[in-house]
């Protein structure tokens, strides 16, 4: 039986390597997400908006369950809050499997999981942001977007998932059709639906399936941003090809970024920009040294000035990287004359939180050689 009859005729179907290292990146967002949020507020809800029967036919746990148990068994849950897990899906027979596979779970007081009834996200998600937000303006809400088509979640519908301050979107966008679909006629209107703009036009004359996927994300990227939002994606590829699809996170807060982007270099070692089954948290041929080249850049453009450790963590968290990298960046840069940590004057380490950085230019350099 072909895959896509499989999906359309099965109520559990078989697991896929590109799922495995999704629900990788699903795992270790999670850990550091529920880290943060968990031990800050007394309760916190994650939606799984296309659940899924909770199991694959080879055994492996769908994302429901993965979620649970990332809680569950999560080194700091008992210092936990409550956590909702909200779970819809569409088909009555792979709800009637999902709940049995949740009535397996341990018992714990602090996980609530609800099964809804049947039913299609785009009708329901008004219910399920009632369901998650449980009257309360502030809390915090994860919502997880994993459906089957492009259609499924237009754009609209995923801003609508990011209306409370605390709400994030973690959202399967679909590169490879976007790519395969992009130039068919009448199919303008789609893509308009989707991407919520017409930001997507520019990625069509992207050449080479790779880039015009990766421009494609970073179109979605772009609008996300236009709605004030920030953003992290994270290419799954199937073997070394070009992403199948990307995993999308938008948060209204830096703090999404702070645990989106260790979970990305985790997985990806090298440019903490995608993996798959064959490349996922394995060594890279280059030794190991990452790809921080954007953040090279972004740091030279500071000469002449003096700048908080704040600031450049932030800057390089928006950039998608982590105060490792920094702190790397830093030491390239001071090797050669263009930074110099100016407070405080003494520390343990080179580069401590809090201190002060202040960067120059190569010619700075030249003035300083013409006047010895």
């Amino acid at each position: 039986m072909g895959r896509k009859k499989e999906l359309a005729e099965k109520t559990v179907w078989r697991s896929d390597p590109h799922t495995q290292v999704k629900h990788l990146m699903y795992r270790h967002y999670l850990h550091c997400w529920m880290a943060k949020i968990l031990q800050r507020f007394p309760e916190a809800t994650i939606v799984d908006a296309f659940a899924g029967p909770g199991v694959y036919q080879d055994g492996p746990p769908g994302s429901p369950i993965v979620i649970a148990r990332a809680f569950l068994e999560h080194t700091a849950y008992r210092r936990f809050g409550k956590l909702n897990l909200v779970c819809l899906e569409e088909r009555p027979d792979r709800v009637t499997e999902l709940r049995r596979q949740v009535a397996r779970l341990p018992a714990s007081p602090g996980l609530n999981v609800q099964v809804a009834e049947p039913g299609l996200f785009a009708e329901r998600q008004a219910e399920l942001s009632a369901l998650a937000h449980r009257g309360k303006a502030d809390m915090p809400v994860l919502w997880l977007l994993d459906p089957f088509d492009l259609k499924s979640v237009p754009f609209s519908l995923v801003r609508r998932c990011m209306a409370g301050r605390r709400d994030e979107v973690l959202f399967t966008f679909f590169s490879n059709e976007l790519h395969r679909f992009c130039q068919r006629e009448h199919y303008d209107k789609a893509m308009d639906t989707y991407f919520g703009s017409d930001l997507w036009r520019s990625a069509v004359q992207v050449k080479g399936a790779g880039a015009r996927k990766e421009a494609f994300a970073e179109a979605y990227e772009q609008m996300l941003a236009r709605h004030r939002l920030l953003s992290g994606r994270f290419g799954i590829r199937i073997s070394n090809q070009s992403a199948r699809y990307h995993l999308i996170l938008a948060t209204h807060s830096e703090a999404g970024l702070k645990c989106w982007n260790p979970a990305a270099w985790k997985l990806d070692g090298y440019t903490g920009r995608g993996a798959s089954a064959a490349t996922v948290m394995q060594p890279d041929l280059f030794g190991g040294q990452a790809v921080v080249d954007r953040l090279d850049e972004a740091l030279r453009s500071h000469a002449g000035t003096a700048q908080r450790w704040s600031a450049l963590s932030s800057e390089a968290a928006r950039l998608g990287f982590v105060d490792k990298h920094l702190r790397t960046a830093l030491t390239k840069l001071a090797a050669e004359g263009l930074a110099i940590r100016v407070e405080p004057v003494k520390a343990p380490t080179p580069w401590p939180e809090g201190c002060i950085v202040r960067f120059y230019a190569p010619e700075d350099l030249k003035l300083e050689e013409a006047e010895d």
